[in-house]
């Protein structure tokens, strides 16, 4: 596997672990269609939120430490903010050594560092032709109890 399908599946894995913490499920299709890596489901809620899943080693987190700037490719920013239904990009952070990433003894399972989400929702349309930078507040930070959050305000039809 090269480097950027490990880091895919890794901010998958991250993803995955979140959501079964939060008492969802991530569905994933078999294609990557329209920027979407999975859906997040609960049990109790018929609403689903979809994501697009980002991973980078990279450092971009701000200079004022408060958010992080993502060079997000055009056709993935227009796909999320005309999803039509709720949906988040989830970018995880990894350290730049692979041997890094995760660390394992018999009392823990650690996936390093963060990931981080943001929706898009109403945004406007952009002029460039290959990135746009989105900025991710470190305040969204894709944990279980955010996930509960995003879940109920989906449920209840709110944005995201």
């Amino acid at each position: 596997m090269d480097s950027n399908t490990r880091k895919e599946r890794f901010s998958l894995a991250y993803i995955g672990a979140v959501a079964s913490h939060a008492d969802c499920e991530v569905v994933e299709p078999k294609v990557d269609r329209g920027s979407v890596d999975g859906m997040l489901k609960r049990a109790s809620i018929t609403e689903l939120i979809g994501f697009q899943a980002k991973a980078t080693s990279r450092d971009l987190i701000s200079s004022s430490a408060d958010h992080i700037n993502f060079p997000l490719p055009v056709t993935d920013y227009d796909n999320l903010r005309n999803a039509g239904r709720p949906f988040i990009l989830v970018v995880v952070l990894l350290p730049d050594k692979e041997s890094q990433w995760l660390s394992q003894s018999n009392e823990e399972l650690c996936l390093r560092y963060c990931g981080y989400w943001l929706s898009l929702e109403g945004r406007s349309g952009v002029t460039n032709t290959s990135t746009v930078t989105v900025r991710l507040p470190l305040a969204n930070r894709f944990g279980s109890v955010q996930l509960g959050t995003l879940m109920d305000r989906a449920a209840s039809g709110s944005s995201l």
